[in-house]
Formats: structure tokens, sequence, C-alpha cells
């Protein structure tokens, strides 16, 4: 590849070299480099990367609407590498499927493999806060409550400035085949940073109505009271989300 250089630009072929524009710069190749949409489309031998590109597509539109399904626990949470990871968190999750063809393997019949749902369940959504807290917690999917035990608000990692922390704790039933979903959040449970108990919890009212994969959310972040107005503190390890199990 090179660029056009003179006063008059060239657009065509012309002796085996291409001529146009690519972002705005006029630009040559040699003909024929490269794969045309044609060619991807019909060549015999562009199988494979028709496959990938439908398996591809197929996560691409459960990343999206995943993210909506668990945008109240990301709110104010910044990372411009969740979306790839989460891409190819759904990736493996559709390698899981062993029993579709290749082109046609889907991240729902990938969760509905127990290591699927372990993927799901082990996904690190925030790797500056891995771990929302540093104690004993749990999903008890009977009672559907959220337990914790052994806190210790010192080594909770408040923030010089922080007034209070925030605990949200939700379920949010997503259907991998049809993408859509339900949610079931209760009220965030805020913890002052004088709070000298040991253990608390959450109890989450219902479980989320239609059909699809159950799982449990918690999203953990410290806030700056500020004239009677709590303000979310940015980033670092001040802001934690974890799924803290599936069922479905």
């Amino acid at each position: 590849m090179a660029k056009q250089r003179g006063v008059i630009f060239f657009e065509g072929t012309l002796g085996g070299i291409n001529f146009y524009y690519r972002k705005g710069v006029p630009t040559a190749r040699v003909a024929g480099g490269g794969f045309t949409r044609k060619a991807i489309k019909t060549g015999a031998n562009m199988v494979r990367v028709r496959e990938s590109n439908s398996e591809f597509a197929g996560c691409s539109q459960v990343n999206k609407v995943f993210k909506q399904a668990i945008r109240p626990f990301l709110i104010g949470y910044k990372d411009g590498t969740l979306h790839s990871r989460l891409m190819q968190l759904f990736l493996k999750i559709k390698d899981c499927d062993s029993v579709s063809v290749r082109g046609k393997r889907a991240v729902a019949i990938g969760m509905a493999t127990e290591r699927g749902k372990q993927l799901l369940g082990d996904f690190v959504f925030t790797p500056k806060r891995s771990s929302l807290l540093p104690c004993q917690y749990g999903f008890d999917w009977d009672t559907l409550t959220f337990h914790v035990s052994g806190f210790d608000v010192r080594h909770a990692g408040f923030p010089a400035e922080a007034t209070y922390m925030e605990l949200l704790v939700g379920v949010v039933r997503f259907d991998f085949e049809t993408y859509t979903y339900t949610q079931v959040i209760e009220t965030p449970l805020v913890i002052e940073r004088d709070f000298n108990g040991d253990t608390f919890s959450v109890t989450v009212s219902g479980l989320p109505s239609g059909s699809g994969d159950v799982f449990a959310v918690a999203r953990v972040g410290f806030y700056q009271d500020v004239n009677g107005k709590g303000y979310l503190l940015p980033g670092g390890g001040a802001f934690g989300v974890e799924v803290l199990g599936v069922s479905g």
C-alpha cells in the first residue's frame, strides 16, 4: 500500500494497480489483494470465515443486551476493556456448545452446561476490586439472601474521602436465546464509615419473571456526602461488581 503523490489523483484500476481513497487519503496498491465482501460470502475457501462471523455476530448481540441487563450495577463504572472482555467471555461460553455444528454454536446452549455457568460466575467484572468484600459472603438461593459475615469496616477499602459504602443486590433473569431479560433489584444497603457490626444481609423480594438463566449480582460503591447528597467516587478499588451465582 502506498500514498499517491501529485496534483491530480486517480480513482480506479490501471496497469494492475488499484487507486482509491482510504480515510480521505489517496492510496494505491496492487489489484486483487485482500478479501472482498463477495469472496467472503461465496468463496469455497471462506467457509470457516463465514462460520466464525455467524457465531461472532450471535455473541455480539448477547454482549449488547447483557450489558443492558446489568446496567444498574455498572452505573458510574468506567472501563474501556469491559466490552472486549465480555465478548471473550461469551465466545468461550459459545464454545461450550458441543451439540451444534460449527457456525451454529450459540451462547444459549453453552449456558446450559455447567462449564458455561461457571465461566459466567467466575468472570471478573472489576479487576481492581475482584472481590467485593474482604470477608466471607455468598448468596443463598433458597432464601434469595446475600449474607456477609466476618465483616470489619476498617478493612472494607473506604477511600479517604468516602462517607459511606453502598451495597446493591439483585437477581437478573436472562434468556440467552431470545435476548430478553427481567430484574428484581433491592433498595441499596448503606453502611456508614462508623459501622461496628460484623454481619449483615440483603434479601431479594422474589425471582424475576420469564424464562432463561437466573443469576444474582451485587455491587459495592463508595460515596461522599456533600450537603446531604451522595456522590459516587470514581473507579479504582472503590467500585466492585460480581455475579454471586448462576441458577437456571
